[in-house]
């Protein structure tokens, strides 16, 4: 069942039930008043007829007159005067006995050839009066009351159930053109849904649907760009290690070890560079960070440096190694890991790399310093890009964007500088664990 057809049943089956007892307490108050009121103006017409019959001769009242004075009949209405002593002075309907006869004073029903009556007797001084009126008048007369009152029941009713048809119809409207342009849109099309004229009911659940959707749009660029990425960055290496391999089948001797050498220095690379994208992927993918227990310095730096094989030429100066850091060990011990092999790889042989941490107003700042060139801004400025290599293309141009990623994961910063006195810095900010 449609929402638009569920509602109308409910709202209509809800206004049938509120009008029905509406009119049916109406209709049946409505024929109480109108019985009493038609008894009243019976009691009324007993009241006049003995005004009028005060007028009437005394000598009537002692049967000293002639003749009987009758009124003509009336249809459904009869009328009856005569003496305590059950004497007859003037009526009509002679043929009415059983309905006029003599009783007590008040109200009553008799009946006369099948048919009821609605009796009124009234006893005023020397004399009785009885009026009397047909129950089929009365009841036909009600009929009409209450067909009078119930017409304009059935119409407001009927303007009811269509204005509720029409208003359903209308406040569903943004609904069925919701529906109408999600039939329309195309499968790949993952735009945002527009949100204007939505009544304020729907447009947390639209606002809930164009996040789900922007997530998607993120997921499905984040894989789009990892398969670019692993298909551009693994030919290359691949292709060395082929070549490498073909050329050790057909040499022997020192040429074959050296062959075997470089396609074994190939698969490293590669099997690097996969761990690289992979810890990328996986940051873009906001995984890692959950409720681990903070890092501290001291052994991240360690793991670090003894991955990298760099104890003789890291030199720390002023490093505190308690300070603890709101990322997981093992990836602070990554970001530290490449910054050591980028100053390994791309400065000057020989010089040692100075690491240095320190306590800063907005968390732990970490600064690496080799020595080299000075770095352009223009080149500067693109060494945290994803494959960008510069000069050197040995590299995977992976490191430092994946540190640059990791700070930014755990609401820390990445900045390089380079000058004449400090050839190239890369200070490294990342937010404090408090005890």
């Amino acid at each position: 069942m449609s929402l638009r057809l569920r509602l109308v049943v409910t709202l209509g089956v809800t206004l049938l039930a509120l009008w029905g007892i509406t009119a049916a307490w109406l209709i049946r108050d409505l024929s109480t008043q109108f019985e009493q009121s038609l008894d009243q103006r019976l009691a009324q017409s007993a009241r006049m007829v003995a005004g009028l019959m005060d007028r009437v001769p005394v000598d009537a009242w002692r049967g000293d007159t002639g003749a009987l004075p009758v009124i003509p009949d009336l249809e459904g209405v009869a009328c009856r005067v005569s003496s305590l002593r059950g004497q007859v002075v003037a009526g009509t309907h002679p043929e009415l006995n059983d309905v006029l006869a003599a009783s007590a004073e008040g109200y009553g029903y008799r009946r006369h050839d099948g048919q009821r009556w609605r009796v009124y007797t009234l006893i005023d001084e020397n004399r009785r009066i009885t009026v009397a009126d047909r129950m089929r008048e009365r009841e036909s007369l009600l009929t009409q009351v209450r067909r009078a009152a119930f017409y304009p029941f059935l119409l407001a009713l009927t303007g009811s159930l269509v204005a509720l048809w029409w208003g359903v119809t209308r406040g569903l409207a943004p609904l069925a053109r919701l529906q109408r342009r999600l039939v329309q849109r195309d499968h790949d099309d993952l735009s945002a849904l527009p949100t204007r004229g939505l009544p304020g009911e729907i447009r947390p659940l639209i606002d809930g649907f164009n996040s789900l959707l922007a997530r998607t749009r993120r997921m499905l660029e984040r894989e789009q760009r990892f398969t670019d990425d692993a298909a551009h960055e693994l030919r290359t290496p691949l292709t060395a290690v082929r070549t490498h391999l073909q050329v050790a089948r057909r040499v022997d001797g020192e040429r074959h070890r050296e062959a075997m050498q470089q396609a074994e220095a190939g698969v490293v690379r590669l099997t690097r560079t996969l761990e690289q994208l992979l810890l990328l992927a996986r940051m873009d993918n906001d995984v890692g960070r959950g409720d681990l227990e903070p890092a501290r310095l001291g052994e991240a730096l360690e793991a670090a440096m003894a991955e990298t094989h760099s104890h003789d030429r890291c030199r720390l100066a002023g490093v505190d190694a308690s300070l603890r850091i709101a990322m997981p060990v093992t990836l602070l011990a990554t970001a530290l890991r490449n910054l050591i092999e980028n100053a390994q790889h791309h400065g000057e042989p020989g010089h040692p790399i100075e690491i240095g941490a320190r306590r800063g107003d907005s968390g732990v700042v970490i600064e690496v310093i080799n020595q080299g060139d000075v770095i352009p801004p223009t080149r500067l400025a693109n060494l945290t890009d994803r494959f960008y290599r510069g000069n050197h293309p040995r590299g995977s141009g992976l490191g430092l964007a994946i540190v640059k990623a990791l700070a930014e994961r755990f609401g820390g910063a990445l900045t390089l500088a380079s000058s004449t006195e400090t050839p190239f810095l890369v200070r490294l900010r990342l937010p404090q664990a408090h005890d």
